[in-house]
C-alpha cells in the first residue's frame, strides 16, 4: 500500500512538472498552475514528514516546474548591477549565485511554513504577465500569497508578495544596503556560505 501511494504520488509530481514544461494538452491557466502545484507540494509534505532527501526531491521537481528562480534573482539584481556600475561577468555571477539560493531556501522552507488550506480569490491576466491572489491557513492566522507569474510557452512564478511584503523588491533593497558597506564579491560570498548552511541541514 505505501509503494502504491509513492508510485501515485510520483504520477501526480511529474504530471504538475510535465504540464509547467508545455507537454501537457492544454496549457493550464495561472492559477490553475498555482493551485496544482500547491496541491502537489501538500501531497508530498503529508507523505513524507519529516520531508527528508527523498521528499525534497519531489518538491524540486514540482517547483523547478512552476518557478523561475533565475529570473526573480535578475529582477532583484539587474538594477543595483546598473547603478553600482558592476561588471558583466560578476553580475551574471551573482544574479546565478542568488538564483541558486532562492531555490533551495523555497525548498527547505516548504516542510516549515506548510499551510493548512488554500483560497483562491482571483486571477488577473495581462498579456504575458498574470496575479493569482490567495488566502493561506496557518493554524489560526491568515496570510496573503499574491503570487506574479510570466509566460513565454507557459506560466510560472516569478515572484511572491506576502502580507503586502514584495519577496523581490525587500532583496533589491536588502541588496542596495549591503553593497554600502560591503564589495559584491563579499555579498556573493555570504549568498554561497547560506546555501551551504541549508545544504548541511
Amino acid at each position: 500500500m505505501a509503494r502504491l501511494r509513492s508510485i501515485s504520488l510520483w504520477a501526480l509530481v511529474f504530471s504538475v512538472a510535465a504540464v509547467a514544461a508545455g507537454q501537457g494538452v492544454e496549457t493550464p491557466t495561472p492559477m490553475e498552475m498555482v493551485r496544482d502545484s500547491n496541491e502537489a507540494i501538500t501531497a508530498i509534505l503529508n507523505e513524507y514528514d519529516p520531508l527528508g532527501s527523498e521528499g525534497e526531491e519531489l518538491v524540486y521537481e514540482v517547483m523547478d516546474g512552476v518557478t523561475d528562480f533565475q529570473t526573480m534573482s535578475a529582477a532583484a539584481i539587474n538594477e543595483v548591477c546598473v547603478d553600482r556600475e558592476i561588471p558583466a561577468d560578476k553580475c551574471g555571477e551573482w544574479k546565478t549565485v542568488f538564483g541558486d539560493l532562492l531555490r533551495i531556501r523555497s525548498i527547505k522552507g516548504v516542510g516549515r511554513y506548510r499551510a493548512d488550506r488554500f483560497d483562491y480569490l482571483n486571477e488577473e491576466i495581462d498579456g504575458e504577465r498574470a496575479v493569482v491572489n490567495t488566502l493561506a491557513y496557518y493554524e489560526d492566522e491568515e496570510i496573503t500569497i499574491d503570487y506574479e507569474l510570466e509566460s513565454s510557452d507557459t506560466w510560472r512564478i516569478v515572484n511572491y508578495v506576502i502580507d503586502d511584503i514584495d519577496t523581490v523588491r525587500s532583496y533589491h533593497r536588502r541588496f542596495k544596503r549591503l553593497l554600502d558597506g560591503q564589495s559584491v564579491d563579499d555579498v556573493i560570498q555570504r549568498l554561497r556560505d547560506r546555501i551551504e548552511e541549508f545544504r548541511a541541514e
